[in-house]
């Protein structure tokens, strides 16, 4: 059996090295010299004055140094732990299909979504496998709110905490997003953006390309693409690129990967909205105010009619 100093220099220095310090730092926070670390870490042990500070600089308990314990973890770490292990595993097993970590990261979010559901005393399994049976859970609360999706086809989840200043504070009714509505709604705009949402990192579409499967001329489909690059402000969703030709060149676009995943989201909302469930398996209404607040959209709506939005 392994004596209480050869565990605590073990500990220390697997502590250390965790920690990403060097002795000598170790030994300038401590005080000492980096000769007294280097014994420490050999089979000596410092004087019991020092080990209170040790215990405080890596977050241990003393006895945990002493090999008495074992390392306390908060919750998110332990949870971070499993993901990182589980999401390494099929790395290596299967590249960039983390199928596993998905449904460990959606059972996390059930676990939550069910957790404050005074009524529910032991945890169950989420999901609806009949398809096309819509269900879903929602818990509505002062603080925000969750929404979790249940058809195993169209399983997401949504947690939105509400801001201090209300939900108004951060969404705004005003003309750029009528125009962002405007666009979506034209005829041909959502079938380049699927067609969009199709291409790889490395792919890009030409106009001549887009007019050819959506069967709209080129010139049409052109400022069908200067809008949505022009409503793209922040100039990181739309990429245009010119591709090189023996008369000139052609404009070609995709669209940046960032982007597609809160466009998915939308389309997933609206089509809960669309086609409601058909039931909840859990819902909570603990909310008592309402999502607006009345007297900011009044507020609004006759900024709006005077012209000053």
């Amino acid at each position: 059996m392994a004596n209480t100093t050869t565990v605590f220099s073990t500990n220390l220095q697997q502590l250390r090295k965790k920690r990403g310090v060097t002795q000598e730092q170790l030994a300038n926070h401590l005080g000492v010299s980096p000769q007294a670390v280097s014994k420490w870490e050999n089979g000596s042990y410092p004087e019991g004055d020092l080990l209170p500070k040790i215990s405080e600089y890596f977050g241990v308990s003393i006895s945990y140094l002493y090999g008495q314990e074992s390392e306390k973890k908060s919750f998110e770490q332990i949870v971070l732990d499993e993901l990182y292990t589980l999401c390494e595993k099929e790395s290596q097993e299967n590249g960039c299909y983390h199928k596993e970590y998905f449904e460990k990261l959606l059972d996390i979010a059930w676990a939550g979504q069910i957790a404050c559901w005074k009524n529910n005393k032991y945890y169950y399994k989420r999901g609806i496998p009949e398809k096309g049976v819509r269900t879903a859970s929602i818990i509505s609360d002062n603080a925000g709110f969750g929404y979790f999706n249940l058809n195993v086809e169209k399983q997401y989840y949504a947690l939105v905490k509400e801001p201090e200043d209300g939900f108004m504070s951060n969404i705004k009714l005003s003309e750029e997003l009528r125009a962002f509505f405007r666009t979506l709604s034209e005829p041909g705009v959502l079938e380049i953006v699927f067609f969009l949402m199709s291409e790889q990192w490395n792919e890009a579409v030409s106009v001549s390309t887009l007019s050819e499967i959506t069967g709209m001329e080129e010139e049409k489909v052109q400022k069908i693409m200067d809008r949505m690059v022009a409503a793209d402000r922040s100039g990181k969703i739309i990429a245009c690129i010119n591709v090189v030709k023996s008369n000139g060149t052609e404009k070609a676009y995709s669209i940046e990967q960032s982007g597609v995943a809160p466009f998915i989201v939308m389309l997933l909302s609206v089509d809960s909205l669309m086609y409601p469930p058909h039931g909840y398996t859990m819902q909570i209404g603990s909310r008592s105010k309402s999502w607006f607040e009345r007297e900011k959209v009044i507020e609004m709506i006759k900024e709006i009619r005077n012209g000053r939005i």
